[in-house]
């Protein structure tokens, strides 16, 4: 029915309980059974392949449906055609499994979600790691819209199985101590942005996991609920609604006692002074947004605050600690060569203030295996929070009050820190990040380390890491001696 998806043969040696904890499909030839069928093997190769969506889309009249699968894999997406009009069976299977009503009552948007539990050994022949003998447990979000010539159904797969833990997240060790200590106050706002996809959620929700110590009461709002928390304290998760909206939530949320607060998205006025006033009264709010950088982060979050007399940039810079901007990017497999540059990548290293490499490394694989995230963290110092406060605060105020911070590098700094380390390719980066104009004239403090000993900015890195280490062991080092000591093993290494 669909060429060049894989049978799984092993699903002939599972009972009718296991199979229909992956996905009911009816028996036999009929269409409506090829079809259920057929949609089993589609999820199953999507979690097997790592992919993050699946679409499925019909055109045609109800009963004469052609049907396009396409999945989104790490390379990119795989194409398949469904041979034969089988489009309606596919639709119904869809609504079937998210409990939708079908015929003239659908709605013509539909945003809902189902769940798949693929048994421990099952799983396992698949080459995914469940825990134990428990069932590998996948959340599936259902987006399906009503289109001119038929109709198109968007899915994202949770995987919470394969969900990035804190400690995997390959923090720097600067960062790293600067998001802790962040977290470790009794009350404040903490902020990441990006672009959808750009792993915002799991940034938070791997924050969440340090602070799911069963000692706090911990409440999400989300849109919708991307993965369902566990631990031994309270917790509570809501997800918005036309009904129930994210201030509206909020609202009721502050009057159940709760001590950490995962706002999922601040997109309006209302509710960023909820967050705010949450903050203020003794909670830590977790809380996305949408911004370019770190230092846009901090004036989109005052933006959102208010216009003129009603702005709370006051209230802001009292309760904000932490803002980090993150992407992805993919990572390859494969070994490290030095090239010389292409013209429009020396073109963006120098506008990023990075004019003065002239030869790259990176991998030389063309196999996607994954994608790294890249962070820019931005510590709210009392010279921001004054800045905050000011009439004078724009992005490139803040980039240069933050640029000196130990954890601080910008977005095209951490992208070329991941080339050097095999982990990206340099025009992915081009891509991906933004530019940061400032830093040809105020290079930050990793970056003017680099130009000055003429060393990488991993080296610096790895020196800043090794400095913030012994300063948490109440030892002080100085970071020039750092760098030599990096740059000689690495040196030695080669």
């Amino acid at each position: 029915m669909i060429a060049g998806l894989p049978t799984f043969q092993s699903l002939e040696s599972l009972s009718e309980d296991e199979l229909r904890s992956i996905m009911t499909a009816r028996l036999g030839e009929s269409p409506a059974a090829q079809a259920e069928q057929a949609l089993r093997r589609i999820y199953l190769y999507a979690i097997q392949t790592h992919s993050s969506d699946v679409h499925i889309g019909g055109s045609g009249g109800h009963d004469d449906t052609a049907v396009k699968i396409s999945i989104r894999g790490p390379n990119g997406f795989e194409n398949f055609t469904c041979q034969g009009k089988h489009g309606r069976h596919f639709l119904e299977k869809m609504f079937a499994l998210t409990n939708t009503p079908q015929g003239g009552s659908t709605a013509s948007i539909v945003s809902t979600r189902f769940s798949m539990e693929l048994p421990a050994q099952f799983a396992r022949s698949l080459g995914l790691v469940p825990r134990g003998d428990l069932p590998y447990a996948i959340d599936v979000r259902v987006e399906y819209i009503r289109t001119v010539d038929g109709w198109k159904v968007v899915t994202r797969i949770l995987d919470q199985e394969r969900t990035p833990k804190y400690a995997q997240l390959g923090l720097t060790q600067a960062l790293d101590a600067a998001v802790r200590r962040s977290i470790s106050k009794p009350s404040g706002l903490i902020l990441v942005s990006g672009p959808t996809g750009s792993g915002k959620s799991t940034l938070l929700n791997a924050i969440l996991g340090l602070l799911n110590d069963g000692k706090k009461a911990i409440a999400t709002i989300e849109d919708p609920v991307e993965y369902r928390l566990h631990g031994e304290g309270p917790i509570t998760q809501i997800a918005v609604t036309n009904e129930v909206t994210f201030p509206k939530a909020l609202r009721s949320i502050l009057r159940q006692d709760p001590d950490v607060i995962l706002v999922g998205e601040i997109r309006d006025a209302e509710t960023m002074q909820t967050a705010l006033s949450a903050a203020q009264t003794g909670h830590i709010v977790l809380a996305t947004i949408h911004a370019n950088s770190a230092p846009e982060t901090i004036t989109r979050a005052l933006e959102l605050t208010g216009s003129g007399e009603t702005r709370h940039a006051f209230v802001l810079s009292q309760v904000l600690r932490f803002v980090v901007a993150q992407r992805l990017v993919p990572t390859y497999g494969g070994q490290g060569r030095p090239r010389d540059l292409q013209v429009d990548e020396g073109a963006w290293l120098t506008d990023n203030g990075m004019g003065f490499m002239k030869l790259i490394e990176e991998v030389d694989g063309e196999n996607v295996i994954g994608r790294v995230p890249l962070m820019e963290g931005i510590e709210i110092t009392p010279e921001i929070k004054a800045l905050i406060r000011s009439p004078g605060l724009n992005a490139g105020s803040i980039y240069h009050l933050a640029r000196d911070q130990a954890q601080y590098e910008t977005l095209a700094m951490a992208g070329v820190r991941a080339v050097e380390s095999r982990a990206a390719k340099l025009q992915d980066c081009l891509v991906a990040l933004e530019t940061t104009t400032e830093a040809q004239e105020q290079p930050a403090l990793r970056l003017q380390a680099a130009r000055e000993q003429r060393v990488s900015l991993t080296t610096v890195s790895e020196a800043i890491d090794r400095q913030t280490v012994a300063h948490q062991q109440g030892k002080a080092l100085a970071l020039e001696a750092c760098i030599r000591e990096v740059a000689s093993a690495t040196w030695e290494a080669a």
